[in-house]
């Protein structure tokens, strides 16, 4: 059971996300303020919440208890997250910022036209809210289990904590609340690890409790082509995954190129750390605790998904839980806010300026911006609440099954579409819909259970299931991307308005952003109160330590990792103000 320590260090936090609105509050007076910081944002910023949009609770949970069960296996997830933000860094990060939108449908509208726009725009409008319910109900149950809380009360408690943050602070307050919560995550994940090694010997103790390959490739896996086809599948998914213009929202918050590219390297660092600290753990309660199922049976037959927990709970002192559950929040937080700030800012510059009120004004705009925020958090908190009613039943299951399917079509042309010009403006939407339809069949016709018929060979549970990433992968690799291509064989020059456009969008991309040398009004702002804030937030972690507890010591190491960023961040706002200018309107 968690100790009154851990519910004080629940309740800071929630406190301390909540205020970061009203920190921020005067600072958006427009909404490219609102929804991408006025493109004033340093890279470090940028970067953390970038880190953090990928991140999920999923790390400290089904990923943990992957590592649990298989090992090393679930490691090539994160270590392809690596690969595909290097990758971004240099290639894609620049660019997306030298689109200089607002938000990433502009960026849609220029390439393929209002319609396309529009499709898409309905599409992540549905996915988003309901992927964004999905991920508030998932962490709400294993939350209600460790603090024994109503999962009603957890869902609503979460989600109007995100509300009322990411309304009054918009933009600023999102990557600011993911700065604070990367530091957090990373500071558990520096003392759950130096607690793990502290009590053993070395690291083969924790992966002695894998036999040959099994370390790496996980157990059920007979077939070992199958997995290094599933090692190339996910690298194939994480790449497009990262490098679309859907994904470019936090590039397009940074002041300039360069600090884009900075972002997306800070980005794969964060992950280069977290991939060799998270899964250690889990790993060594697998030899060293006993059955989880019976550390907590309320959770199930889903009891290895607390397997990070039950390190923290193990070997850290009381109240460290407490910092745990919340990074958990503060992964769900992260990615609803980031859901909540996209689909807002797609509607509004998508739906409610060009169609429902053409005439807004820019103050319009923005309190329409925040009442559709409002809005939107409260449709995810109460579509939340009705998939708690079903208890899983199909609707739950076919979300996540949809969001599947078409996730990959809607990325491949987003992501071709920043070098090919060559193609229809239908390409854009006509390729999401061959998408859907390769899923569909991949997932139901030639499937995994049909290629084992088919060359009459037997395959485990989990060679099926890794086989069945794999063609669903591959076939999005060779079928939707030849179809977007084939497409040229359709393609007319555009004419008017739409070559105008179109033009507009190469031109933007491949010219550089530049900001002055030294340090503008906005960059002294950011550390200033970046640095102020951090350096509370560590202070208060590391006045835990004093509290009569056993091993209290860990909460130092995390306080003062955090104490020390903030202050390094703090300082440098000596470097003065230049004039605020750049090569290019931003």
């Amino acid at each position: 059971m968690v100790s009154s320590y851990d519910l004080g260090a629940i309740v800071f936090y929630f406190i301390f996300m909540v205020l970061l609105g009203l920190v921020f509050r005067k600072q958006v007076s427009n909404t490219s303020e609102y929804f991408r910081g006025g493109g004033k944002m340093v890279w470090w910023m940028g970067g953390a919440s970038a880190f953090m949009t990928t991140f999920s609770a999923w790390t400290f949970t089904g990923a943990a208890g992957k590592a649990y069960i298989d090992g090393f296996a679930v490691v090539w997830l994160f270590v392809f997250n690596i690969v595909g933000y290097l990758l971004c860094a240099r290639i894609f990060a620049p660019r997306f910022r030298q689109m200089d939108v607002v938000t990433p449908m502009e960026a849609i509208r220029q390439r393929f036209g209002a319609k396309t726009e529009r499709f898409y725009t309905t599409i992540y409008t549905v996915t988003g809210l309901m992927g964004g319910a999905i991920t508030l109900y998932a962490v709400s149950i294993f939350i209600s289990a460790v603090l024994g809380w109503d999962i009603q009360f957890s869902i609503i408690i979460t989600g109007l904590a995100v509300v009322l943050m990411t309304v009054t602070g918009g933009s600023w307050a999102v990557v600011s609340s993911d700065f604070l919560q990367a530091m957090l995550i990373v500071g558990i994940s520096i003392v759950t690890f130096i607690a793990v090694l502290n009590n053993v010997d070395s690291v083969e103790t924790i992966t002695s409790h894998w036999e040959g390959d099994t370390l790496w490739t996980g157990m059920g896996i007979e077939i070992h082509e199958v997995f290094l086809l599933w090692v190339g599948a996910i690298l194939i998914q994480r790449v497009i995954d990262m490098n679309n213009i859907g994904q470019s929202v936090r590039f397009l918050c940074v002041k300039d190129s360069a600090h884009a590219r900075k972002a997306a390297y800070f980005t794969a660092a964060l992950f280069a750390m977290g991939s060799i600290m998270w899964f250690l753990p889990p790993m060594w309660a697998a030899g060293s605790l006993g059955p989880l199922s019976e550390m907590y049976p309320q959770l199930g037959d889903k009891a290895n998904q607390a397997a990070y927990l039950s390190v923290v709970q193990t070997l850290l002192p009381a109240g460290m839980v407490g910092l745990v559950v919340s990074a958990m929040f503060a992964a769900t937080m992260s990615t609803l806010d980031s859901r909540i700030n996209f689909v807002t800012a797609s509607f509004i510059k998508s739906i409610y300026k060009p169609i429902l009120n053409k005439k807004a004004t820019e103050a319009q705009e923005l309190r329409a911006s925040k009442i559709a925020t409002a809005v939107m958090g409260l449709i995810v908190i109460g579509c939340a609440l009705f998939l708690n009613e079903l208890r899983g039943i199909s609707l739950f299951s076919m979300m996540i099954l949809f969001a599947g399917l078409v996730n990959i079509p809607m990325m491949i042309p987003q992501t071709f579409c920043m070098f090919v010009k060559r193609v229809p403006d239908w390409a854009g939407w006509a390729t999401v819909i061959f998408g859907f339809c390769v899923s569909i069949i991949s997932n139901n016709v030639f499937n995994a259970q049909w290629v084992s018929e088919t060359i009459a060979v037997p395959m485990t549970g989990r060679e099926l299931g890794d086989l069945g990433v794999v063609i669903t992968q591959f076939m999005h690799a060779i079928l939707t991307v030849g179809f977007f291509f084939a497409t040229m064989l359709f393609y007319k020059e555009p004419v008017g308005e739409r070559k105008e456009q179109v033009e507009l969008f190469f031109r933007n991309q491949s010219t550089p952003i530049v900001s002055p040398n030294g340090m503008e009004q906005s960059d002294v702002m950011q550390f200033t109160v970046l640095g102020r804030l951090t350096l509370v937030f560590g202070g208060v972690i590391t006045a835990f330590a004093v509290l009569p507890n056993e091993n209290s010591f860990y909460f130092a190491i995390c306080g003062l990792f955090i104490m020390v960023v903030g202050g390094a961040i703090y300082f440098q706002r000596r470097n003065g103000v230049t004039t605020k200018v750049t090569s290019k309107l931003v």
